[in-house]
């Protein structure tokens, strides 16, 4: 009897292991061609990253020639028909170096000078021109910091991106594409994210801070402010006379609280003036209707500064949702100490005094809601005593007080889990706008700006782990052979 044996497939981890060693054996001979045995550990160690981002490139550089090369004559993306039409040599970027390929575009069937594709780059999900990882890298580190600091850090990784100007063009191309799909992508998002456990309440809260813009100065109109005479004759051909101008941006947050009102997720918005403030709050109130239907008793407030604006815009955005029929609202609490304290500093001459009855008064504002009226009462009492320019800043006090009574009722706020103090709101102003995009000499247009804002702004809510997803398949097509 003839024994014949079988060969055991080898599976996917198998395989895998065999390609490492070869992969291993390989890089041993190409580091063996730049450093010997006998250098540095460290020098061994730069050789060997640079060789793996080489074998890297032509790895992906091969992928995208073949996939290239594989597409037919006719073929049909998303339904439409598109025929072959130029053939051209491009470079792509990746985060191992430029990826020159030949491919072609193709001109839309039927359509006379119809839209042209690349269906390599639908077929492999290249975004604005970069790799998918690239483009995330481009992404995360607009949104962390200066176009510089992430090419600094690519560098330092053993990477080779490609230059600051193309990762700072990157960017803005990322950003704005964001920006343009946040609407129909962000919904996605909010419904897969849950309440954390001990979620007690949701509080919201708007502001305003600036944002410094390059704006083009018209001729024969001098600069805003004195400028530096150049001591040194220009090399290039003069540029453009600009003006750098603070400009409005608004920046919203939601934030879910705890029983203490202590902040355990909060949502960041950010937009410039030149974009429309209403629907910075619809975004705003996507999130608290997504809270709301996952703990239809959680408690609602908004608590920010007293600008008028500010309180017209959140309540017009609370009135579009009929199943919200009562919110907290409260004046942040430092806006009131810095009254009460000028109060005092007016009124109350002796140092001491005036921080034991501060103290007092906000003792008393923590626990019950008619402190506020006290206050304004024991105001009014002394008032006429005084005349000039103290009179007229205790009467504007006064009329604050007045006003503004019903959202200075704290004791209601922190008996719901809110908070009295717009913390958060105030930080999203530093940690949002003012940290990423008025750092010393920057200075913006508007599709910049506003493509760094959204990329930070997802990026500090914790969301662009998550929006990322939605947005890269944009960019992917599955790629058919036309019938």
């Amino acid at each position: 009897m003839r024994i014949v044996s079988q060969r055991i497939p080898e599976s996917n981890d198998d395989q895998y292991e065999r390609g490492l060693a070869d992969a291993r054996r390989g890089l041993l001979r190409a580091v063996a061609a730049r450093v010997s045995a006998s250098d540095a550990f460290a020098d061994r160690e730069r050789a060997v990253l640079a060789a793996a981002n080489e074998a890297c490139r032509r790895l992906l550089e091969a992928d995208l020639h073949t996939t290239a090369e594989g597409h037919p004559d006719r073929v049909q993306i998303e339904g439409v028909e598109y025929a072959r039409h130029h053939e051209g040599t491009v470079t792509y970027h990746s985060l191992c170096g430029p990826l020159t390929v030949r491919r072609a575009t193709y001109r839309e069937v039927g359509v006379h000078n119809g839209p042209t594709v690349v269906p390599l780059e639908r077929a492999a999900g290249l975004i604005e021109g970069a790799t998918p990882a690239l483009a995330y890298r481009v992404a995360l580190g607009a949104a962390q910091g200066p176009g510089r600091h992430a090419e600094e850090q690519m560098h330092a990784d053993h990477r080779e991106p490609p230059s600051r100007s193309t990762l700072e063009r990157l960017a803005t191309a990322i950003g704005t594409a964001v920006t343009r799909t946040a609407p129909r992508i962000e919904p996605l998002v909010r419904e897969r994210e849950t309440l954390p456990e001990r979620a007690r309440g949701v509080s919201v809260g708007l502001d305003r801070t600036t944002v410094p813009m390059e704006e083009e100065r018209p001729a024969g109109v001098p600069p805003d402010t004195r400028r530096q005479r150049r001591t040194t004759p220009y090399v290039r051909a003069v540029p453009p006379r600009v003006d750098v101008k603070y400009r409005m941006a608004y920046v919203g947050t939601v934030s879910v609280v705890d029983a203490a009102g202590e902040a355990l997720v909060t949502r960041r918005y950010a937009i410039t003036g030149d974009d429309e403030p209403a629907d910075l709050v619809t975004r705003m109130m996507a999130d608290v209707q997504r809270a709301r239907a996952q703990a239809p008793r959680v408690r609602v407030g908004v608590i920010q500064d007293a600008a008028p604006e500010l309180w017209t815009l959140l309540r017009d955005g609370f009135r579009t949702d009929a199943r919200l029929r009562h919110w907290e609202e409260g004046i942040d609490r430092y806006h009131l100490n810095e009254r009460l304290a000028e109060i005092l500093r007016i009124t109350e001459p002796d140092a001491a005094r005036r921080t034991q009855q501060l103290a007092r008064w906000n003792d008393a504002l923590d626990r019950d809601d008619a402190t506020i009226d006290r206050i304004a009462r024991w105001l009014a009492a002394r008032i006429s005593a005084y005349e000039g320019d103290d009179l007229a800043t205790l009467e504007a006090h006064w009329t604050f007080l007045c006003k503004n009574n019903d959202r200075l009722r704290y004791a209601t706020l922190r008996a719901n889990g809110l908070p009295c103090g717009s913390g958060a709101t105030d930080g999203a102003c530093k940690s949002v706008v003012m940290i990423r995009a008025k750092g010393c000499g920057q200075r913006w247009h508007q599709e910049g700006v506003t493509a760094v804002l959204t990329l930070r702004s997802a990026y500090l809510s914790e969301r662009l782990d998550t929006l990322w997803p939605h947005f890269a398949d944009d960019y992917s097509a599955e790629i058919q052979a036309a019938a």
